[in-house]
C-alpha cells in the first residue's frame, strides 16, 4: 500500500509540475520621472528583484499589495524609504530615488 502511495504520488508530480514561478507584487507601483516629468509604471513587479527607476523618481505611488523600498542608487544598495501598499511619496534634488525593490 505504501509503494502504491508513492507511485500515485510520483505520478500526480510528473503530470501537474512542480511549481518554480516567482513571487511578485500584484497592482501596479507608478511614478514621475524626476528628470522629464513623465509618468512611468511597472505592473506586477517581481519581489525580492531591484528595478531601476530611469530618471529618477520625483513622486512615487506604490498601488501593488507589496512594500516597495526605494533607494537612492540604481543598484538598491543605499537605502531611501519604503513605501506601504497605496501609499505615495514625493522626492527632490539630491534626493529623488533611482530603484525600487518589492518584498
Amino acid at each position: 500500500m505504501a509503494r502504491l502511495t508513492l507511485v500515485a504520488g510520483s505520478v500526480i508530480v510528473l503530470v501537474t509540475g512542480v511549481s518554480t514561478s516567482a513571487q511578485a507584487a500584484t497592482g501596479t507601483f507608478f511614478y514621475n520621472r524626476a528628470d522629464t516629468g513623465f509618468r512611468e509604471s511597472l505592473g506586477d513587479p517581481p519581489d525580492d528583484t531591484c528595478l531601476p527607476m530611469s530618471g529618477g523618481a520625483a513622486i512615487a505611488d506604490n498601488f501593488t499589495d507589496t512594500t516597495a523600498v526605494l533607494y537612492r542608487d540604481e543598484n538598491c544598495t543605499i537605502g531611501q524609504d519604503s513605501l506601504s501598499p497605496n501609499e505615495s511619496g514625493v522626492y527632490g534634488g539630491a534626493t529623488v530615488p533611482h530603484s525600487v525593490m518589492f518584498g
